[in-house]
């Protein structure tokens, strides 16, 4: 509102220039260890391959895996988990497909396949991250091949390389 042209203002009453505060700094990290980029975020060893959302793996078995017991859940769960970090994304019912049938279980998959998933099962309950041994012996390879080819190759690497304990026969029909 105006001043009334009546009203004599004395050099106190007058607006005084207040000190605005300076500009933002640039942020810097302070801490050590801070992620300032993606390519600075740790991958491989301990810190695996983070993903988003990987607990949705659990909602999808709720959903779709009610015939797999508490020991399958936890190993198809890291399993899965695994393969859509891999991805670059949050697990799907694909990833479960793909999960179970390195896990060795469904219907025709080889008694190899079968045996190691009833040991990553027995295993799972004495693991601090339940499935961390399944998905430690999984060639990467394995976890991302598209679900069509899921089943061939899991049936090749059953008699080559999809686990890394194993022994390599020559197969003229190895996976590239």
């Amino acid at each position: 509102m105006g001043q009334q042209p009546n009203v004599e203002l004395t050099a106190d009453q007058l607006p005084k220039p207040t000190a605005e505060p300076d500009p933002p700094r640039r942020w810097r990290p302070t801490r050590p260890g801070m992620i300032n980029s993606p390519e600075e975020v740790p991958a491989g060893g301990s810190f695996g391959t983070p993903g988003p959302d990987t607990g949705y793996a659990l909602v999808i078995i709720r959903a779709y895996g009610s015939d797999l017991s508490k020991g399958q859940q936890k190993v198809v769960v890291a399993l899965m988990a695994a393969r859509a970090s891999r991805l670059g994304r949050a697990p799907t019912k694909d990833d479960l497909e793909v999960a179970r049938l390195i896990a060795g279980i469904g219907e025709g998959i080889p008694q190899s396949v079968v045996e190691r998933g009833e040991r990553w099962v027995r295993s799972a309950a004495h693991e601090r991250s339940p499935g961390s041994q399944a998905v430690a012996e999984v060639e990467p390879e394995l976890l991302v091949i598209p679900v069509g080819e899921a089943g061939r190759s899991i049936r090749i690497a059953a008699g080559w390389a999809g686990v890394k304990a194993g022994t390599v026969p020559d197969h003229e029909n190895r996976p590239l």
